[in-house]
């Protein structure tokens, strides 16, 4: 509104749940009355002309487990050449460390695979063996054709 442009503004989202919460917003909230919501995946959306900006929450805690490398680059086909996508690139970290509270919450589980899970917490009372390395690293959009987000 403030810079008196007509925006297009377009609102994806395949979870029912969620969909449910933006058609909400679309009929009962002002800001979003130029919003248009559509029930899809975004790798399977095919709009009537290309986007210019594509913005995404998809990161997850790790920057990959919500799928975002595979959607995003499942979605470059709708944005324009010389397109922008928010996020435009991300790195996830690791680092060894150790942790009584998460050893001893781990094991109080009793089965030997959460002995083996990846936890994703706030730490608190942690000891960190080396310094952070960099695991995985995504841009957007790819500056390669099919890129492969294969973590293995």
């Amino acid at each position: 509104k403030t810079t008196s442009r007509k925006l297009k503004l377009f609102a994806l989202e395949k979870n029912p749940n969620a969909v449910n919460t933006l058609r909400n917003l679309r009929l009962n909230d002002p800001e979003w009355e130029s919003v248009t919501v559509v029930d899809t995946d975004i790798r399977e959306w095919k709009p009537t002309e290309k986007a210019d900006v594509i913005v995404s929450e998809l990161l997850g805690s790790f920057g990959d487990n919500e799928l975002s490398p595979e959607c995003l680059y499942g979605a470059e086909h709708i944005l324009k050449v010389g397109g922008i996508s928010i996020p435009c690139n991300y790195t996830s970290f690791l680092s060894p460390l150790s942790s009584c509270k998460l050893w001893n919450g781990a094991l109080a589980l009793g089965a030997p695979k959460s002995m083996e899970t990846a936890y994703v917490v706030k730490f608190h009372s942690i000891h960190e063996l080396s310094d952070a390395q960099p695991c995985f690293t995504y841009e957007h959009p790819s500056p390669t054709p099919n890129p492969d987000c294969d973590r293995h």
